[in-house]
């Protein structure tokens, strides 16, 4: 497993653990998230995951989004299938699905920028067909997940990119940005994040 890949599962462990703290646990066994090789060794379940946690939310590890119109849930993408590194369900409301949208990129400094196509690609492609025959976008909000720690202005429109991403006037403003997740934060740091996701996506 390349770091590429390490980081990636290491962010939606870090969530897991971090959401069942903030909103409680729900129906999950561990068990779910590994399988056991003819050795006896663990390894990641190579199918995407989907974990309930309190509270109504679900976290989800590289699920897949056919097209929207060979689902029958008609939720799906309205281009190519796509797999976000971590999804997150937000609970049902009048609305019904809404999704916050997680792409794990272990980039620094300006080659963190190369990593926002996607994000834009999730939020606009990923959208739900009403029973009225309409299309509409699921995606509350999109995020970068780096190791970045950016240095910030008063304002975003001061903020040179890629550290505009991690503005909380440009986060809250846009539901769109970056967050960084990096070993040796304190469980704390990991709480503030998961708020910070949380918040600017249901304001």
């Amino acid at each position: 497993m390349c770091i590429r890949d390490r980081y990636e599962l290491w962010c939606f462990l870090r969530l897991v653990r971090t959401a069942t703290e903030l909103f409680g646990a729900g129906e999950f066994e561990s068990g779910q998230l590994f399988t056991r090789d003819s050795n006896g060794g663990l390894t990641v379940a190579s199918a995407a995951v989907t974990v309930p946690i309190g509270s109504g939310w679900k976290l989800c590890f590289q699920k897949h989004y056919r097209e929207f119109w060979v689902e029958s849930s008609g939720h799906g993408s309205f281009s190519r299938e796509l797999a976000p590194d971590v999804t997150m369900q937000r609970p049902s409301d009048q609305d019904g699905e809404r999704l916050i949208i997680l792409d794990a990129k272990y980039r620094i400094e300006e080659n963190l920028n190369a990593g926002l196509n996607s994000i834009h690609t999730y939020r606009d492609a990923l959208v739900h067909e009403t029973g009225n025959g309409s299309v509409k976008g699921i995606v509350s909000a999109a995020y970068l997940l780096t190791p970045h720690v950016a240095s910030l202005r008063e304002k975003y429109r001061d903020t040179p990119m890629p550290g505009r991403l991690f503005h909380p006037e440009y986060r809250s403003s846009f539901r769109f940005g970056a967050v960084t997740m990096r070993p040796g934060m304190t469980q704390a740091d990991f709480d503030t994040a998961l708020r910070v996701i949380t918040a600017d996506a249901s304001a």
